[in-house]
C-alpha cells in the first residue's frame, strides 16, 4: 500500500499523490527520526572544557546544548537532533576542525575562549542581550528574537543613512541646522547607529537558519503535550485544600518535571513557558464550563 512520506498516511492502491500534502506517495515509509532526541557531536576531556563549548553554542542561539556521556563513557557535547546542523556549522568555522579526524575537540579550547571573549565584549559594547545566556530564566522564541533583531538592525541602519543625508545637506548649504562641532558629534552618533544596525543584522543571520527547525520541533512538542498532559492529568494534580496561587505553583512544577523527563535537553525557560500556557488554557476551560 502507498504511503505519504510527509504526513505518513496510508492510501489505497492506484493513488499516487497525497491529497493533504501534495507530495508523491512511496511504497515504504522512511524510518521516523526523533528530532528531540539528543545527538552527541563531539567529546571533550573534562566538564570545565565542555562548559565553555556549551556557552559558545548558547551564544549562537542553540537552545538544547548540554553535556552527556557517550556510549564509551566519555563526556560528549550534545544537542537535540533538530539543532544538530546549526551546531555543526558553528564549529565548522574553526580551522583546527579541518586538521583532525578525532571526535575529541579539547584542542579547540583556546579558539573557543577567544570567541567567547569577543562575544562578551560585543555584548557589552552594543548593550544588546536578546540572545539567550545561561543566566536567562525567560525563554524567547528564536522567531521572535530573529524578528526583533532584524527590525532593530534595519531601523538603526535607516536612521544612520537618514542622518548622513541630513549632514550632507547641511554641509552643502541646503540646510543650516548644525555648526561644524555639532556635525562631528552627530556624525559620530550616526556611525554608532550604523554599527549597531549591522551587528543586529549579523545576529539575526545567526538565528535565521534554525527558526524553521524550532517551529517544527515546537509543533511536535505541542503534539506530545496534547497527548500526555491532558485535562485529566492536570486535574489529578489539583488540591482543593490549597489556594489558587499555591495550586498553580504545585501543578506547574509537576507538569514541568513531566516535560523535562521527556525532553531533558530543553531549557528550563522554554519548559516553564510551555507549561504556563498549558495550565492557563486548562483554567480558562474550567471557567467556561462553570
Amino acid at each position: 500500500m502507498p504511503w505519504c512520506p510527509k504526513c505518513r498516511n496510508e492510501y489505497i492502491e492506484g493513488i499516487e499523490t497525497c491529497s493533504d500534502c501534495g507530495v508523491a506517495l512511496v511504497e515504504e515509509l522512511p524510518e521516523e527520526i526523533n528530532l528531540e532526541a539528543p545527538v552527541i557531536l563531539y567529546t571533550v576531556k573534562d566538564e570545565e572544557i565542555g562548559n565553555k563549548f556549551i556557552t559558545y553554542l548558547k551564544y549562537g542561539g542553540i537552545q538544547t546544548a548540554g553535556l552527556l556521556p557517550d556510549e564509551d563513557g566519555e563526556l560528549g557535547i550534545a544537542v537535540a537532533g533538530f539543532e544538530k546542523e546549526a551546531a555543526e556549522k558553528m564549529f565548522a568555522q574553526f580551522e583546527s576542525m579541518r586538521e583532525t579526524e578525532d571526535k575529541d575537540i579539547s584542542n579547540l579550547v583556546q579558539e573557543i575562549e577567544q570567541q567567547l571573549q569577543e562575544l562578551e565584549e560585543e555584548e557589552a559594547n552594543v548593550m544588546l542581550s536578546e540572545l539567550r545566556t545561561e543566566a536567562s530564566s525567560v525563554y524567547v522564541k528564536k522567531k521572535d528574537k530573529y524578528a526583533d533583531l532584524k527590525f532593530s538592525g534595519i531601523s538603526f541602519i535607516v536612521f544612520a543613512f537618514l542622518g548622513f543625508g541630513l549632514l550632507l545637506l547641511n554641509l552643502l548649504g541646503y540646510l543650516n541646522f548644525f555648526n561644524k562641532f555639532s556635525m562631528l558629534i552627530m556624525g559620530a552618533i550616526f556611525v554608532i547607529f550604523l554599527i549597531i544596525g549591522i551587528i543586529s543584522l549579523l545576529r539575526a543571520g545567526r538565528l535565521k537558519n534554525i527558526v524553521s527547525e524550532e517551529e517544527k520541533v515546537t509543533n511536535e512538542v505541542l503534539d506530545w503535550v496534547d497527548e500526555n498532559i491532558t485535562d485529566e492529568v492536570i486535574a489529578s494534580y489539583m488540591n482543593e485544600e490549597l489556594s489558587e496561587e499555591d495550586n498553580y505553583f504545585s501543578v506547574h512544577s509537576k507538569l514541568c518535571q513531566l516535560v523535562a523527563d521527556q525532553f531533558p535537553l530543553f531549557s528550563k525557560g522554554y519548559i516553564d513557558q510551555l507549561m504556563d500556557d498549558r495550565y492557563n488554557d486548562y483554567c480558562e476551560q474550567q471557567l467556561n464550563e462553570e
